[in-house]
């Protein structure tokens, strides 16, 4: 009879959490209840069953941190429990196409859910065969890209960078993945996704926020950020903020054809904060690290090579 009620109280909270998670829509900030009355019945139902299962002489204790998680679990919880639920409880096994933008290109990708992907030059990304199962799902290998995705909230969209898997209904927004970078970055423009890691949510950004990662440390930092629109990303407008002068040179190389070369290793680590486009000429955008950073470069052919 015990374990028949606990299946019961399982199912009980999984059909919940599934019927939260539908009602959730991107045009509006996330809740996962109709009314108040629902929620806050909901949470005393909660607090009820935790609380019959603590010893009576901690309760008093115990109270104010349970109702604060309980609360952060019904506010933010549900695209993290939606998220693993579907990624563990389909027994398909995938198979995955790869997707690489050469030097030079910038790529477009249809999906067959009629999302679309953008790959500047030198990104990779691995696109899930069957591709709508429980759940929409791509793999960002390296580089940056664009992606305007479908609304379908029956089908989370989840796109996997490292150790990030950042889901979404139906959005726009931007994540780079440049392995040269200390922080796997997600930038948002319209809409809402939720950031976790392994199973940890992280985040849900609005709007105008950026979500930073830090690969090796694995800190978030999360902030306000309207460096991009969608627009002039797609017109390929680069704005690089404080890289490493290997990464800008993996970059400026990718976007024209080109190979940076040092004059002397220890230039690769220099901080340097840069802007320029597609369209620019190249010369343009090297007398820019000319003027701010002192540095001299030499072209011949498709090679360049900076120096101080």
């Amino acid at each position: 009879m015990a374990k028949k009620n606990i299946f019961a109280e399982r199912q009980k909270i999984d059909e919940q959490a599934s019927a939260w998670f539908e009602r959730t829509d991107d045009s509006v900030p996330f809740e996962a209840f109709p009314n108040l009355r629902e929620k806050t019945n909901v949470g005393e139902e909660i607090l009820y069953e935790i609380r019959a299962k603590i010893n009576k002489q901690k309760v008093y204790q115990l109270w104010t941190k349970i109702a604060a998680a309980v609360v952060i679990v019904i506010s933010v919880g549900t695209f993290a429990y939606r998220g693993y639920q579907s990624s563990t409880s389909s027994g398909i096994t995938l198979s995955w196409s790869s997707y690489v933008a050469k030097k030079g290109e910038f790529k477009k990708i249809l999906l067959p859910d009629s999302s679309i992907v953008y790959l500047r030059p030198g990104a990779k990304i691995n696109v899930a065969h069957p591709f709508k199962q429980r759940t929409r799902n791509l793999k960002l290998e390296t580089g940056e890209a664009y992606f305007e995705v479908s609304h379908d909230p029956l089908h989370p969209f989840l796109v996997t960078t490292g150790k990030l898997t950042t889901e979404v209904l139906g959005t726009k927004f931007i994540i780079n993945n440049d392995p040269l970078l200390t922080d796997i970055r997600v930038s948002l423009l319209s809409g809402k996704v939720a950031i976790r890691n392994q199973k940890v949510q992280l985040g849900i950004l609005l709007p105008n926020q950026r979500l930073s990662f830090n690969r090796y440390q694995e800190t978030v930092k999360l902030e306000n950020s309207n460096v991009y629109s969608g627009e002039n990303w797609l017109k390929g407008e680069y704005i690089l903020e404080d890289v490493p002068l290997k990464s800008f040179a993996e970059t400026f190389g990718n976007a024209f054809s080109m190979e940076i070369k040092f004059g002397q290793k220890a230039l690769e680590q220099l901080r340097v904060s840069i802007q320029f486009n597609k369209g620019d000429h190249p010369k343009n955008i090297l007398d820019q690290l000319k003027l701010i950073h002192g540095l001299h470069y030499q072209i011949k052919d498709k090679e360049v090579i900076l120096m101080k």
